[in-house]
């Protein structure tokens, strides 16, 4: 501030000449260079709190519930019928379907070759089955038949098929993780194969002796075996899927299933290894998930994941194992096992949860209301009679 009453006078000359109608901004502040509005702001840079956060989700949310989603489909045991499903909400573009064949216990590789293979050939899925695939329509199928099947020179032994829909990533799906699957061929020996020659002299048994017959495998779960949604359980009881466990909801051709990883614990309490043999999941009576190549060695007892796809309310879930009856059992009554999953979560996206769901897929019908117990009233007590106050008789005077 000017010191001096001259100092003081030019100061107060130079305000006046100042123009009345100039906007100051306050110190420190430097424009915008779109304008003062915040609104002016690319929205990208308006986004950038709790809320827009929030909005990107759930926009990237809608985007991929709305996407296509191929899965693979194939037969087990294999055969020359192959396909993909769109499972999704809209149409899927054009797509490969690819197969690769290996031989059960290598690592890669061991099956028979042939001459019609080659019209599978592509060479950016090297030794792989190519098929392609056409564009295909929310719930629409594409099946194909291998043209070389039926020719395959088979060889004794088990052979293991890979399935991938989508090989090339070329189609942008809601669930990218379903895109495999498995399914596996035994091939028997045949009549012709010549029967097991004697034992020479030196080394059979002697007569009467007992001769130890081949042993067989005995799958089966364990007491404490079920695992769903963090509850850890035995079976037949009712278990309860956890917060936080739930992979994925919304899912499934009507959108109403939430994913929850689960996982069932098996043991082979049989003589020798199990060999391959399939674990089967049912809902409510519904196929919901299968596991084609599961093997158990002599005595191993070991955990089997899957993925559960669960109804809000309760599910009847069932376990079927070795349902092909692939492998020759001690015991073939242990097979099957039950829980009941109560899913207290929205699978739908509706908000609300829907009404009470009973094992078995029933809606729960509602319960009439118990009838209002009746209040107990007091006795009503009859009046009293008035008693009658008796008057001496009085003695009559004089």
């Amino acid at each position: 501030m000017p010191g001096t009453m001259a100092e003081t006078a030019g100061f107060l000359q130079r305000k006046s000449n100042e123009p009345s109608g100039r906007s100051r901004r306050p110190m420190g502040k430097k424009p915008h260079p779109q304008g003062g509005c915040p609104m002016a702001r690319p929205l990208s840079r308006r986004l950038t709190g709790t809320a827009g956060i929030s909005a990107a989700l759930v926009l990237a949310a809608s985007t991929a519930a709305a996407q296509p989603n191929l899965v693979p489909v194939l037969n087990n045991p294999m055969n020359a019928s192959v396909g993909v499903q769109n499972t999704g909400k809209t149409a899927a573009g054009p797509s490969h379907l690819t197969i690769n064949c290996t031989r059960f216990g290598q690592a890669d590789g061991g099956c028979p070759d042939m001459p019609g293979l080659a019209a599978y050939a592509d060479p950016a899925y090297p030794n792989r089955v190519v098929i392609e695939v056409p564009a295909l329509e929310p719930g629409a199928s594409f099946n194909h038949n291998l043209a070389f099947w039926a020719a395959i020179p088979w060889t004794p032994g088990t052979y293991v098929f890979d399935a991938r829909a989508d090989a090339g990533n070329a189609v942008a799906e809601s669930n990218e993780a379903n895109n495999t699957t498995q399914s596996s061929y035994t091939e028997q020996p045949g009549a012709g194969v010549a029967p097991p020659q004697p034992l020479p002299l030196a080394t059979k048994p002697a007569a009467g002796a007992t001769v130890a017959t081949l042993g067989k495998a005995d799958i089966m779960s364990t007491t404490l075996g079920s695992f769903i949604g963090g509850d850890h359980s035995a079976w037949n009881q009712v278990q309860t899927v956890r917060n936080g466990t739930i992979s994925q909801t919304q899912y499934g051709l009507d959108g109403d299933e939430c994913v929850v990883p689960s996982k069932v614990r098996l043991m082979n309490i049989g003589d020798v290894n199990s060999g391959i043999f399939r674990l089967s999941v049912y809902v409510d009576g519904e196929l919901r998930h299968l596991k084609q190549t599961v093997t158990l060695a002599k005595g191993e007892n070991k955990w089997i994941p899957y993925d559960l796809r669960l109804n809000e309310g309760a599910n009847d879930v069932e376990i079927r194992l070795d349902d092909l009856d692939q492998v020759p059992e001690k015991d073939e009554t242990n097979n099957i096992y039950h829980t009941t999953v109560r899913v207290p979560f929205d699978c739908d996206g509706i908000g609300v949860l829907a009404p009470a769901r009973t094992a078995g897929g029933q809606a729960k019908p509602p319960q009439p209301a118990a009838p209002a117990k009746p209040q107990r009233l007091a006795p009503v007590q009859p009046d009293e009679p008035k008693r009658l106050q008796l008057r001496a008789p009085t003695r009559p005077t004089n």
